[in-house]
């Protein structure tokens, strides 16, 4: 039986729609129609011919090379496996994503098994996680450069720019020749709303940090109503120095844009290496470091002062840590008779906690306008950690709003890493 389908469109049409493709395992393209599969016997100029996979049959069918379908000829000697194509399509949609994520091909494939429904008979003769693990993540390795063993490598131009195709590699320079590397991602865009934003929020995250890279420092800008990333900041260390080099760049670049880099608000942690650097490059701008870091430095004062089990199970003790915590909020020229108020109550078990407070805090490293947070619209930085939880009172529906966002932005981060210090590869793929 040969059909020609030129003459007649209406069984054109009809056929066109039962016409789709997959890939093999060798990466060729199939065609599959009415779940029987054909694979590209010649191509010519202006025709693809395809036959059927199964040997012994004759079917063939002709489409043009833009895969319109033209004519069917034959009849197959055996039955269509719909169980078979079911399973190379999910099979397809594993690679891709598989090729495209960073995600653990494990995940992928529960995930995908779960969507797709799968009939008994497809189950049954589908590859077990195992199997189909070994053979993706050669697939995976042989789609992706080879992971660097120190920091000297070249950064491919497919991983120097956006999904889109424009640039998203912003800073790539050494503070010594050959180490202390900073690699700084962020793209035309993100680095317009950076400029113009007044409040900008910057932490520093370790546990998905690539190997060669102390840190990544995350730079988040308040813009409509939500905290957007606009730059991901791959850093050699903590010093000074490396973050003067990073904020000069910044500036030159806000420079060549025709704008400034000049924020009115900047909210950071307490790193010792940043919070002079932030005074001497911004010097009119109100520095704030935040609260949850705040809170975050005495929770782990308890930890480490062996009193973890007392804030846990001893109500009185829970309570007073709490009011020492709560001094933050108090109007600065109240904190130092409060903090005395409390030395007289509190219990002789939180002597040393205590006395640790008044050295960092009341009349030591930190200034007290430091970490006040009486007058503050926005109360913690919490825009690059993920599983903080931070129960605060604030006094502006769209900061609450803005840390939902940044909280949820986070979560989906780190979710997608689905694993401590990926490789860069790994890391730049998930932020492109």
């Amino acid at each position: 039986m040969i059909s020609n389908l030129d003459s007649e469109d209406g069984s054109l049409k009809t056929q066109q729609l039962e016409i789709s493709f997959a890939t093999s395992n060798k990466g060729k393209r199939l065609l599959i129609h009415k779940n029987y599969l054909f694979r590209c016997n010649k191509t010519t100029a202006s025709k693809k011919y395809w036959m059927c996979s199964e040997r012994e049959c004759g079917v063939y069918i002709h489409t043009s090379v833009t895969d319109e379908l033209l004519s069917i000829s034959g009849d197959h000697n055996h039955s269509a496996n719909p169980d078979q194509i079911e399973v190379k399509l999910l099979r397809d949609k594993m690679k891709e994503r598989i090729l495209a994520e960073t995600m653990s091909i494990t995940k992928i494939y529960d995930e995908e098994i779960v969507k797709a429904n799968l009939s008994k008979a497809a189950t049954a003769i589908i590859p077990t996680v195992v199997e189909y693990r070994s053979n993706m993540s050669k697939a995976r390795r042989k789609n992706t450069p080879v992971i660097p063993s120190s920091v000297m490598f070249d950064i491919p131009e497919l991983y120097q720019q956006t999904l889109a195709g424009k640039r998203f590699l912003f800073i790539d320079v050494f503070l010594k020749r050959g180490k202390d590397r900073i690699l700084v991602f962020s793209s035309d865009q993100q680095l317009k709303i950076l400029f113009e934003s007044d409040t900008i929020f910057m932490d520093g995250t370790f546990d998905i940090t690539p190997a060669h890279f102390k840190q990544v420092f995350l730079i988040h800008a308040h813009k409509f109503g939500q905290g957007l990333p606009v730059a991901f900041c791959l850093l050699p260390n903590k010093r000074g120095k490396t973050y003067t080099e990073l904020f000069d760049r910044l500036k030159d670049q806000a420079c060549l844009m025709g704008t400034q880099f000049n924020p009115k608000c900047i909210i950071t942690d307490y790193e010792p290496g940043l919070m002079p650097v932030v005074a001497q490059e911004f010097p009119v701008a109100i520095h704030s470091e935040c609260m949850f870091h705040f809170n975050q430095a005495i929770h782990r004062k308890i930890t480490d002062l062996g009193l973890a089990n007392d804030y846990l199970h001893n109500e009185t003790i829970r309570d007073q840590c709490r009011q020492l915590m709560a001094l933050s909020l108090m109007p600065v020229d109240e904190v130092e008779r409060q903090f005395q108020r409390l030395q007289t109550i509190t219990s002789s078990t939180l002597s040393d906690l205590l006395l640790y407070f008044k050295n960092q805090w009341v009349h030591g490293v930190v200034p007290i306008h430091m970490w006040n947070f009486h007058d503050a619209d926005h109360r913690t930085n919490n825009t690059s950690e993920g599983e903080n939880v931070v129960v605060v009172h604030l006094f502006h529906f769209k900061v609450l709003s803005f840390i939902v966002y940044i909280l949820a932005y986070n979560l989906r981060f780190a979710t997608r890493l689905s694993k401590k210090h990926p490789n860069i590869w790994s890391f730049i793929q998930l932020i492109q």
